[in-house]
């Protein structure tokens, strides 16, 4: 029974430090960003990795997003590097400006989380996704996204895809849409025919500069 104590208080004394850890990493991301750290350099430290699925990082990450052009991933995560290009209009054809949009994929692997293909707890993937980023539209309607190219889900044959949401934008009807890439080996038959039917987003691959290997770019439509 000693040996059990002993080792229920180590367990509680690391759980507390972590706990301790994690608040003091939320606090400088939110220093940092309140001081005009841009997101994409929040997003891509190393030292903020393992904040990702937590709300309250997700929520600081959502709140300064900007009209800049955002990076969802490291320099050394593994798999293709995309550069995803994009403008928001309406069905008049004219930008939407300062919308904010969200965004959240796999990585290479298929995998929503760092070591699992999918995420539990409240909103599952949606909400504790570890590849995602928030941004807003330009004065032109148009935004920028630097990530790697998803993998579908493993043991599926749904294709790669990019989840894209822009809710609550004042006088526009909500938006619940992904990408897909024209390349995927798993686009093909009666699944593009679906994904299409489900007004998901398809584009080419383009060539792209250094340090992208490929180009995508989408045009969305809203609704009023």
């Amino acid at each position: 029974m000693k040996h059990i104590f002993i080792f229920s208080l180590i367990f509680a004394i690391a759980f507390v430090s972590c706990a301790q850890s994690d608040n003091e990493l939320l606090n400088e991301v939110t220093s940092k960003l309140e001081a005009g750290t841009p997101v994409s350099a929040i997003l891509t430290h190393k030292n903020y990795l393992s904040l990702h699925e937590q709300s309250s990082f997700r929520a600081l990450v959502k709140k300064h997003a900007t009209a800049t052009p955002v990076a969802m991933t490291t320099g050394d995560e593994p798999g293709k590097k995309i550069l995803v290009k994009g403008v928001l209009k309406n069905k008049s054809g004219n930008p939407i400006p300062g919308a904010l949009i969200y965004f959240y994929q796999t990585d290479a692997k298929g995998w929503y989380a760092a070591d699992r293909p999918h995420v539990g707890g409240n909103e599952g993937d949606r909400g504790h996704a570890r590849i995602f980023g928030y941004l807003k539209t330009g004065v032109d309607g148009s935004f920028e996204l630097h990530t790697v190219k998803p993998s579908g889900y493993p043991q599926s044959d749904l294709p790669a895809h990019i989840h894209v949401e822009i809710l609550n934008l004042p006088g526009y009807a909500n938006l619940v849409t992904e990408f897909l890439f024209d390349d995927d080996e798993r686009l093909t038959g009666n699944i593009r025919e679906q994904a299409l039917r489900n007004g998901f987003l398809n584009a080419k691959p383009e060539a792209a500069k250094s340090p992208f290997a490929q180009q995508f770019s989408y045009t969305i439509e809203l609704n009023k």
